[in-house]
């Protein structure tokens, strides 16, 4: 049923609602969201390396010289000229009511330290131990440069890579040891008989331990943080059918506060890769910082992306959150699970997230054939839907996550192997490389199933003004659009009564009709005053007229609404006059239904039809 409501008030209502519906769809969901563009992922490979500080020369030239910061310049080593970290310093800072000496925080930092003439510790007891000593005000407070001095080494970007390069992974190696092992002579070997067990024992096929340690050097790299990092990366998304790699597209540098930002442009700062070519959207360009802050960042001649591990591990939430300029030296957050150890000493696991992405706000991606057959006025207004899709940028973008400590152990075999070994530890930073982009493309099919979804929220306006308009309790039109809108029907139990006693041929035709002529009350009197060639044969009297136009009245107000009150909705108990606009019907059914039928009896136990009134005495005439 469609009805015509004739209210400038509910129109603009109605108006507004459905506009604001349209501007959602068109405005927030496709120009502004771009939700019509899918989303796909970009999955690449990278590989990593690592460089010294050379001049500006190729390292496998004779005439090439390397640039370390001198041992003596470096505050983490024993060389050092001043005071290294640990030399010297007390709990002043943090702890005004204890004073302790180097010594004493040596001994603190000892129990995270493996020491080979002791049983390990369990990690759980060091890590509570470390907790406790936390609240307790024995450690300093985070950023504090807490590094225990070790004798440095230097070492190239050769020796420093013994592993076989694998894709999306590297490793920074920060510290070394050296271990040497001799063969343990009182352990059980098949080729030497007589052999008695380890410690006298008499079982000659014990052994507790097939090398013993006889040496361990401990050193620092030194100079690690300026070794450069280079990035060679590619990537392709199969969906999409794009593919490239750094050398096609501008690069920037993610700086976080949080390890998984929602969108790394508004809730990062980003600073462009120096060299990088490609087209970049002005929006991104406009919110870019300045790489100065970065000032190793560059891209190379051979198009390779190259940082020093210094900037690279600035660029961290950790080192942002806690305004850290040396991270491999401080204190870190009790989440990292380092304790009193730095990530220099025991090593450490980073995330280089490497995102290429074209996604965007404010950047629909409409195919241009849908705009030039537009009139000029209306190309003009949509012309800011029209906008292309971003174009393909990547970005570094580095966290660490907690890990205990992180080593690598290589066994070399000298001359005098199997008698003695050597045993090398390295302790340092595990790069592992992941590929988070998103790229979109544009599909017709997709912008379809948006526009589709999103239209039925018009479905939703008209629900809402229905339910304002028909049910405010502040409005006095409420009722009156409620019964346009739900128009109320009669009773069909009355019918069906009814109906059943009737026979459209006439009374004459069926004896058990009564001489009933219609199912309706005011029907049936009406053809009482007609005979049976439409010629009136009797006059309505005035309570029949009353009766008659109450009827009529009734159901009009029930058609049109234009007087709900007198509609006669509500039950006889609360408002007596459907009662009397219903007697009419009521008088009807028991005048033209058998006093014994079944239907009858049942509704007057049920209360639906009044009972008979009581039949008049006999009145006795005279003799």
């Amino acid at each position: 049923k469609m009805v015509y409501i004739r209210n400038w008030k509910l129109g603009i209502l109605n108006l507004v609602v459905k506009l604001g519906i349209l501007a959602f769809i068109l405005i927030k969901t496709i120009w502004y969201d771009c939700a019509h563009l899918p989303e796909f992922p970009a999955n690449g490979f990278a590989r990593l390396s690592m460089l010294h500080p050379v001049d500006d020369c190729d390292p496998y030239d004779p005439t090439c010289h390397a640039r370390f910061q001198t041992v003596d310049k470096l505050p983490y080593c024993t060389q050092f000229a001043g005071d290294p970290f640990m030399a010297g310093q007390s709990q002043d800072d943090w702890r005004p009511s204890v004073k302790s000496d180097a010594a004493s925080m040596k001994r603190l930092k000892s129990m995270f330290e493996h020491d080979v003439t002791r049983p390990a510790e369990p990690k759980k007891r060091r890590m509570a131990a470390a907790k406790r000593n936390a609240t307790e005000g024995l450690f300093p407070p985070i950023g504090t440069l807490f590094t225990e001095a070790r004798v440095c080494k230097y070492f190239d970007h050769i020796r420093l890579t013994w592993q076989p390069k694998i894709a999306n992974s590297f490793f920074i190696p920060t510290r070394y040891q050296r271990i040497t092992q001799k063969l343990n002579p009182d352990c059980y070997d098949p080729a030497v008989h007589g052999v008695k067990g380890d410690d006298g024992s008499s079982d000659r096929f014990y052994c507790s331990k097939a090398y013993t340690t006889t040496e361990r050097e401990d050193y620092y790299v030194a100079d690690i943080e300026n070794f450069k990092l280079t990035f060679l990366h590619q990537f392709e998304s199969t969906s999409t059918g794009l593919h490239g790699n750094q050398l096609m597209y501008r690069g920037f540098l993610g700086k976080c506060d949080t390890n998984h930002p929602k969108d790394i442009y508004s809730d990062c700062e980003i600073f462009p890769v120096p060299n990088s070519v490609g087209e970049v959207a002005p929006e991104d360009e406009a919110i870019a910082g300045n790489s100065s802050q970065f000032p190793s960042m560059t891209q190379d001649d051979e198009g390779a992306d190259t940082i020093s591990v210094l900037d690279l591990l600035r660029a961290t939430p950790l080192a942002t959150q806690h305004n850290l300029t040396n991270v491999l030296d401080a204190i870190l957050p009790e989440d990292m699970e380092l304790g009193a150890r730095t990530l220099r000493e025991a090593g450490g696991t980073l995330i280089l997230s490497i995102d290429y992405s074209n996604v965007g706000k404010k950047r629909p991606g409409l195919p241009w054939t849908i705009m030039q057959y537009l009139p000029g006025p209306l190309k003009d207004v949509f012309e800011p839907f029209n906008s292309p899709i971003k174009p393909i940028t990547y970005t570094y973008r580095p966290y660490f996550l907690p890990a205990y400590r992180f080593r690598d152990i290589v066994s070399t075999r000298p001359p005098t192997y199997p008698k003695e070994r050597i045993v090398e530890e390295w302790h340092g930073i595990q790069v592992n490389v992941l590929f988070h982009g998103k790229l979109v493309a544009f599909d017709f099919n997709e912008l379809l199933a948006v526009l589709t979804t999103s239209l039925a929220l018009l479905a939703f306006s008209v629900l809402m003004v229905d339910m304002f308009a028909c049910h405010n309790p502040f409005s006095s039109l409420a009722p009156k659009y409620k019964t346009l809108k739900f128009q109320p029907s009669e009773d069909f139990t009355n019918f069906l009564l009814l109906h059943s006693h009737f026979d459209p041929k006439g009374p004459s035709a069926n004896p058990r009709t009564n001489e009933l002529r219609s199912t309706t009350p005011s029907s049936d009197l009406l053809l009482t005053k007609l005979d049976d060639k439409g010629k009136v044969i009797d006059d309505i009297a005035q309570e029949e007229l009353v009766k008659l136009l109450n009827f009529y009245e009734m159901r009009l107000n029930r058609l049109d609404a234009m007087d709900v009150n007198c509609s006669f909705q509500d039950a006889c108990e609360r408002d007596p006059r459907n009662c009397n606009a219903n007697q009419f019907i009521h008088e009807f059914v028991q005048k033209n239904i058998k006093p014994d039928t079944k239907e009858l009896v049942e509704l007057r136990l049920e209360g639906r039809i009044a009972p008979s009134p009581p039949p008049r005495s006999a009145k006795v005439l005279p003799e």
